[in-house]
């Protein structure tokens, strides 16, 4: 089998998942919004403005519709999480698929008011209630992200300490060759995960009103976590190869 039909049958394997199709589309929504904040700043045609804002609502509309399950999925993640052993991460995870739990919630029934199924008369706070926590979601994912660093770093310092003259079992030391190999991939992917999280923290920043940031960078900040995002479930669904 060629290189082509390999990568062929790699993406729709991940398409046939969910979060891969979710985070494709993802991807689009976020440029349609950068190119949205573009054309509004540098004086672009109004008919490509509409046109941008109609594809952007039908891609989040479809987004929306797909997680309606999502909180079922966190609330289950949270079930579980609870017979983990007890540290720092432990609670961080309990707190964000808590909060993933209500925000999903909270949007699936902003889906509901968008599409026509059952208008809402409060759906402002809705919307507001969803993004409050996303937010919170979210800084539990960075604390818990930093502290798995820390462990991680931690571990590569005990292992870089040990000089040669120390370990004189050859064993010993590709072992140990091969522990550190793994951290620094583990340490890699810590920070390309915070950088995620940070990217996703300026959207309930600027919506919620703590600090307003200009939409070009917001859907830069967007792609960037899309991407980053797509990655690790392609990593998932195919494997690092």
């Amino acid at each position: 089998m060629s290189n082509a039909q390999i990568l062929v049958n790699q993406f729709f394997k991940y398409i046939n998942t969910t979060t891969g199709r979710d985070k494709v589309n993802r991807t689009l929504q976020h440029t349609f919004k950068f190119l949205l904040a573009y054309n509004i700043k540098y004086n672009g045609k109004e008919e490509t403005i509409a046109w941008i804002r109609n594809v952007i609502k039908n891609i989040q509309l479809s987004r929306k519709f797909v997680r309606i399950g999502k909180p079922l999925e966190h609330a289950n993640t949270f079930y579980k999480t609870l017979t983990a052993k007890d540290d720092l991460s432990k609670y961080c995870l309990l707190g964000r698929n808590l909060a993933y739990t209500i925000y999903l919630t909270f949007d699936m029934m902003v889906w509901f008011h968008k599409s026509g199924v059952k208008k809402q008369e409060n759906i402002k706070q809705i919307t507001k209630n969803a993004q409050r926590f996303w937010f919170i979601g979210i800084i539990c994912g960075i604390i818990n992200e930093s502290f798995k660093l820390k462990k991680t770093t931690e571990k590569i310092a005990s292992i870089t300490n040990v000089t040669p003259s120390d370990e004189k079992d050859p064993e010993i030391q590709k072992r140990n060759a091969d522990d550190l190999k793994n951290l620094l991939v583990k340490k890699r992917n810590h920070y390309l995960t915070l950088t995620q999280h940070f990217c996703d923290f300026v959207h309930p920043i600027s919506s919620l009103g703590f600090y307003k940031i200009d939409p070009l960078y917001l859907g830069l900040f967007g792609i960037t976590s899309s991407i980053l995002g797509a990655r690790a479930q392609w990593i998932k669904v195919n494997g690092k190869k």
